[in-house]
């Protein structure tokens, strides 16, 4: 099952449809984009239920530019990778 995190803080089951792709956005493209494309909070749960019987696909893709690349007036790549790892301490 996956989950993503409302702007309210609730957690949401999102349907799992055979004729859907979801694409999780990450948050140097929110960045880029100027919000365009919102970065989600997700979580991946354990299914039960019907969704035990039906396949899901996951399929991460990691992709992080150039440190010298512009992402915003506000940001190379190397900066905001900088402050987000400042953010969750391990920078």
């Amino acid at each position: 099952g996956l989950k993503i995190l409302s702007q309210e803080g609730d957690w949401i089951d999102v349907p799992n449809r055979p004729d859907q792709v979801l694409i999780n956005i990450g948050d140097m493209l929110q960045e880029v984009s100027a919000g365009y494309f919102p970065s989600t909070t997700h979580q991946v749960s354990t299914p039960s239920g019907e969704e035990l019987s039906q396949g899901r696909m996951s399929l991460p893709l990691f992709l992080h530019p150039r440190p010298e690349v512009v992402l915003s007036p506000r940001h190379t790549a190397e900066s905001y990778l900088h402050e987000r790892l400042l953010e969750l301490g391990v920078a």
